[in-house]
């Protein structure tokens, strides 16, 4: 040890290197790092850390470990002043600031000199410890940029280790968010080291995140050709957002034909990508071609899924038969019967009156309403689907049953008298009319269907007004 510190005197040339006082103080605070830190010319370009750094740094990390952080402090000074490099203890004591603060100028200190190290060419740490500094998590930006330019200089150096240098620098420039030039410097490296996959999938994330989709079908289209077909899924996704639709669905066939049956999670998903492929396919007017995929999604999809019920619903009402499409609702008809839980015949009825199958809305909303007749929704549904169903004597009584349940509805009140207005029952379709305009004064056709009531019981005067509010509202 005493030849050690001999050697370090005499390289410091007169400098205080102070290591009887930092021997003297391992389990005490330290003072600031010593000025001749920054001036030592220690180490050679890219020399790895000492046997002695090594024992320093080591001892620090015990310490660290056993969350004595006063003892890794004093070991990590004391590696400032043994080490043949830097930028270790260095970093090692930047990233214990972000878990304990250690005092501001302290840590600008270090930050500055660990900065001035990445930048003096005669004290360059080696490539591990370049790439150490580089994975630091929440690493300061300017160190990353420091590393950042010693990498670029040394890739200009004769006989440099050109991919490892490479691989820093993207990993540099993505972490300070350069993301294009990172996207050259990957292409450039694999076209040094095409078979290595670690940085085909850095190269197709980046592609991804600039949405070069042209580039990052051929990347996956490379790696499927050499062996990975389980990537031939992602592969189509991708050719798909190309715009390279024929290529992409030719991928999906070949997917389907490797399908494990017996894995139904898979068969699932598979399915519900076809089927997304399919209605972009159908949306940009490609009706043949879609109909083949959501035929491949029906084929896979398990049975009774959500995918599976979609793929059966559009090939029957957007590719079959007028016979196939009635076959269809009577199955689907038939299957309700069995249905007794009221929610679900709720919901049905709901879905029926939305796709205008008022008749068949009419008969779930019946069932639902005999356990569920205290909702406002069942009887305001049952009754305007027998209004839409010119079904007015049903229509009526159940809006009104809703009107009970909400007498703030102006739907509710509305609908009801123009039921009675079409069986010409004009007294009692009046206050319900009346009622729709206390909710809604806008409502431009309730002032219609009230001069024509008024009209039809011969209360000319009232009619004469409402036929004024109409018109009114008309030329507004």
């Amino acid at each position: 040890m005493q030849a050690v510190r001999a050697r370090r005197e005499k390289r410091g040339a007169g400098l205080p290197v102070r290591v009887a006082l930092l021997g003297a103080c391992l389990i005490a605070p330290l003072p600031a790092l010593p000025p001749a830190f920054a001036q030592s010319a220690v180490a050679a370009t890219g020399e790895l850390p000492s046997v002695e750094c090594l024992r320093l740094m080591r001892r620090a990390e015990v310490a660290r470990l056993a969350s004595r952080q006063t003892e890794q402090i004093a070991w990590l000074k004391r590696a400032l002043q043994d080490c043949n490099e830097a930028a270790a203890p260095l970093t090692a004591l930047l990233r214990l600031h972000r878990r304990d603060p250690l005092p501001d100028g302290e840590v600008q200190e270090y930050r500055h000199a660990l900065i001035a190290a990445l930048d003096d060419p005669s004290s360059a740490p080696a490539p591990g410890v370049l790439e150490h500094i580089a994975r630091g998590d929440d690493e300061d930006e300017s160190v990353l940029g420091a590393v950042l330019r010693l990498v670029e200089k040394q890739l200009a150096q004769v006989g440099a280790n050109t991919p490892r240098l490479l691989r820093l620098k993207a990993l540099l420039e993505q972490r300070l968010g350069r993301l294009d030039e990172a996207t050259e410097t990957l292409v450039d490296l694999r076209s040094r080291e095409p078979r290595n996959e670690e940085i085909a999938w850095a190269l197709l994330r980046l592609f991804t995140i600039h949405l070069r989709w042209d580039e990052a079908a051929d990347l996956l289209g490379e790696m499927v050709r050499d062996g990975a077909i389980g990537l031939r899924s992602r592969y189509a996704q991708v050719l798909a957002r190309a715009g390279r639709v024929d290529e992409a669905n030719e991928q999906l066939f070949l997917v389907a034909a490797e399908l494990d049956q017996g894995d139904q999670l898979e068969l699932n998903d598979f399915a519900a990508e076809v089927l997304a492929a399919a209605w972009n396919l159908r949306d940009a007017g490609r009706i043949v071609e879609a109909e083949g995929l959501f035929r491949l999604a029906d084929e896979n999809a398990p049975s009774e899924t959500r995918i599976g019920r979609e793929a059966e619903l559009a090939l029957v009402h957007l590719y079959g038969s007028a016979g196939q499409r009635a076959a269809h609702r009577q199955a689907l008809a038939d299957s309700w019967q069995q249905v007794t839980d009221p929610g679900l015949l709720l919901n049905e009825g709901a879905n029926q009156l939305s796709a205008g199958n008022f008749d068949r809305a009419i008969d779930l909303l019946r069932r639902a309403a005999e356990d569920l007749g205290h909702l406002e929704a069942v009887w305001y549904n049952l009754g305007l689907a027998a209004y839409r169903a010119k079904r007015w004597e049903e229509a009526w009584p159940a809006l009104d049953r809703a009107s009970e349940l909400n007498d703030q509805r102006a739907d509710t009140f509305f609908f009801s008298g123009l039921a009675l207005v079409n069986l010409e029952r004009w007294e009692e379709a009046v206050p319900r009319l009346l009622r729709t305009l206390e909710l809604d004064p806008e409502r431009r056709l309730a002032h219609y269907q009230l001069w024509v009531s008024f009209k039809s019981l011969g209360r000319e005067e009232e009619a004469a007004r409402h036929q004024a509010a109409y018109d009114a509202l008309g030329n507004e």
